[in-house]
């Protein structure tokens, strides 16, 4: 049964850090209890690359309330995807960051189900099933995805001045003055050779 009290996906993540805690304690690890967690980009998001961080925890040395702070990035919409991130970054919480994905990690990762290369982790159909018992009790993440697109350069228009430097200036796309050299309107009239605006 879907649990009412969840309003906004800060709480449906926070609820689902305490739903994840048995999980790991089967596997014989604790969460630590004032592990925090949010949406948001994580540090060095850059739109448009193709490779983004889906997930990010910040280890205590970094937060002012000295815990661990971990974020899902907004890109993220799909229930089961953001479950599976948050126990891969709910492992580097556990050992406050200090393996990163090395031996101690990978040990439990594979404990609490996830496979995969250890810097892209996955749930495996196991997990998965564990998992789906949870949004049963959670409901789906109250989240609509944020496709942050870098934003595509404008044409730069370039400066250009007449070359018999009459004084007069347009401005035009390089691309269009290669194509399509430029007569200055105040020269070419009065003179009996061709006078063209050249980049400045």
């Amino acid at each position: 049964m879907k649990n009412e009290n969840i309003n906004n996906r800060e709480q449906w993540l926070l609820s689902a850090t305490d739903e994840l805690k048995a999980l790991f304690k089967q596997a014989g690890e604790t969460v630590p209890n004032d592990v925090k967690v949010s949406c948001g980009f994580p540090l060095g998001f850059r739109a448009g690359s193709k490779h983004q961080a889906i997930g990010v925890c910040h280890p205590r040395s970094h937060s002012e309330s000295g815990v661990n702070e971990i974020f899902i990035n907004p890109n993220q919409d799909d229930s089961l995807r953001v479950l599976d991130v948050l126990v891969h970054e709910l492992i580097h919480a556990i050992d406050d960051c200090q393996s990163e994905h090395g031996a101690p990690f990978r040990k439990i990762a594979l404990a609490v189900g996830l496979t995969g290369k250890m810097t892209a982790t996955v749930a495996s159909p196991e997990l998965e099933e564990k998992l789906k018992v949870i949004l049963e009790k959670l409901g789906e993440y109250p989240h609509a995805k944020i496709q942050a697109v870098k934003k595509k350069q404008s044409t730069r228009m370039i400066k250009h001045v007449c070359e018999n430097d009459c004084g007069a200036i347009i401005y035009a796309s390089r691309k269009q003055s290669e194509e399509n050299p430029m007569l200055c309107a105040n020269c070419t009239t009065e003179s009996e050779e061709p006078i063209y605006m050249v980049e400045a």
